[in-house]
């Protein structure tokens, strides 16, 4: 019989939303769920407190997974000023049982746990079950990681590929290039493939074509282009088209014969445009671009809770059962 030791307090923790659930990690179920926006909290603390007192448990173990880097003692979320020490969130949960993993890392592990209602196909093919499997994707940043077979089990590896600089292959991204170089250092990826990111490109598209028009922000882009407006529709390609072609270069780089998975909060509101003929046709490419691509799987995950189930997965094999003590 389980006992209340299996019980786990769960986060994934974005630069937009805040999500929370109660875990049994050993059935890895998703209870008591609870989304937040960050700009609600001053902290990571302040928003676990306000979680625990709406839940009838605390919890002896707690994992969360983080947008950014977890090394370290000190963590800081990016795209949101929230960063904390690693002691100061074990005092709020009540446990020195804690575990902090990349959210991407997160969702990689959960990767072979998924169903079919988890997913929307893109492309079919032929997964090599065992094979390197690719996640990755815009939200308030740009993140991946790959899953990889270790032994009988998987191990997952995040990547920060938003810190990398993007490169432009056309005049259109050269000039947002241009504009995002222009308020960093250099031009990074997660200032292109963002929510940010399209803001910027709905911006320059519509400067250069003498267009004008106010800034609207990336939600009501999204919107618009689904009402056939020709600015937005325009801005959305050349994201999808950016997105689609460093699917298929990381795909290539890490031998992703296991599939590649499509995440981040702007997928899902994006599924009418990946599910044109366009994103494929870039992914895949042409000329120097491998035949390889083409047999590839692509899926965008639409649940809610993979990340949660990723920590719950992560905090089941790091606490074994009988390893934890009151």
């Amino acid at each position: 019989m389980q006992t209340a030791k299996r019980k786990a307090l769960i986060g994934d923790i974005g630069g937009t939303h805040a999500r929370f659930a109660i875990s049994d990690i050993d059935e890895l179920s998703v209870e008591h769920f609870a989304v937040f926006e960050t700009k609600m909290f001053d902290s990571l603390q302040d928003a676990v407190r306000h979680y625990l007192a709406s839940v009838p448990t605390r919890p002896p173990t707690a994992g969360f997974a983080i947008a950014g880097s977890v090394s370290g003692e000190t963590i800081r979320l990016s795209r949101a000023p929230w960063t904390f020490a690693r002691s100061d969130i074990a005092d709020v949960c009540g446990t020195p049982h804690i575990h902090f993993l990349n959210d991407f890392e997160a969702l990689a592990l959960a990767l072979p746990y998924l169903k079919k209602h988890d997913l929307h196909e893109i492309a079919g093919g032929d997964r090599d079950e065992r094979g390197v499997r690719l996640v990755l994707g815009p939200g308030s940043g740009f993140g991946c990681a790959t899953l990889s077979p270790a032994g009988r089990g998987w191990k997952s590896i995040p990547g920060f590929l938003g810190d990398a600089s993007f490169g432009a292959t056309d005049e259109w991204e050269l000039a947002i290039r241009d504009e995002v170089a222009a308020a960093y250092d250099d031009a990074p990826l997660h200032e292109v493939l963002s929510g940010r990111g399209l803001e910027t490109i709905y911006r320059v598209r519509n400067r250069l074509t003498g267009r004008g028009g106010e800034a609207i922000p990336a939600i009501e882009i999204i919107k618009a282009a689904e009402e056939e407006d020709e600015s937005a529709v325009e801005t959305l390609d050349c994201f999808i088209s950016i997105f689609a072609r460093y699917a298929g270069d990381v795909a290539l780089t890490v031998g992703a014969s296991g599939g590649i998975y499509l995440a981040g909060g702007i997928v899902p509101k994006i599924l009418p445009a990946l599910a044109k003929p366009g994103f494929l046709k870039r992914l895949h490419g042409s000329g120097g671009r491998s035949n390889y691509l083409t047999d590839l799987p692509v899926h965008a995950i639409l649940s809610y809770d993979v990340g949660l189930r990723g920590v719950a997965l992560a905090l089941s094999d790091r606490f074994p059962m009988h390893s934890l003590s009151v």
